[in-house]
């Protein structure tokens, strides 16, 4: 592995600015899964990569890293980020853990966040979601 775990998820996180699939996928393991917060679970890289890079390109979206810790192959990270939509910057929080396996793949991310707070920025921004507050 040349490069560490820190430096992999930093690499993904600095591609929500510009999701590339083809960069997105040399990033994780062929068996990777990914718990996406309230979203459900994505499993194998073909299937991660699909919904990361479908999610990220439907509002280019920002990250700022607040508190990283690595320890081995496991890297706990907390970061704030956001999108424009609708004229408005929808803001958001999420606390993750990835697994980066002995090759420099993501093995396993697994995501927490608050989605009723996204629900309810993208509402007050025009958009019809079920299940935001009237």
């Amino acid at each position: 592995m040349d490069e560490s775990p820190e430096t992999i998820v930093r690499e993904l996180l600095a591609l929500w600015r510009d999701p590339q699939p083809e960069k997105l996928a040399t990033l994780f393991a062929e068996d990777a899964v990914w718990v996406d917060g309230p979203n459900g679970v994505h499993r194998g890289a073909k299937a991660v990569v699909d919904e990361l890079a479908r999610q990220l390109s439907m509002f280019r979206g920002w990250t700022e890293v607040d508190t990283l810790v690595a320890d081995g192959g496991t890297v706990m990270v907390e970061w704030h980020g956001g999108f424009s939509a609708g004229g408005s910057t929808i803001d958001t929080k999420v606390m993750a853990v990835f697994e980066v396996d002995g090759d420099g793949r993501i093995r396993q991310m697994r995501e927490c966040f608050d989605m009723k707070s996204l629900i309810d920025q993208l509402a007050a921004a025009g958009f019809q979601v079920p299940g935001a507050a009237p």
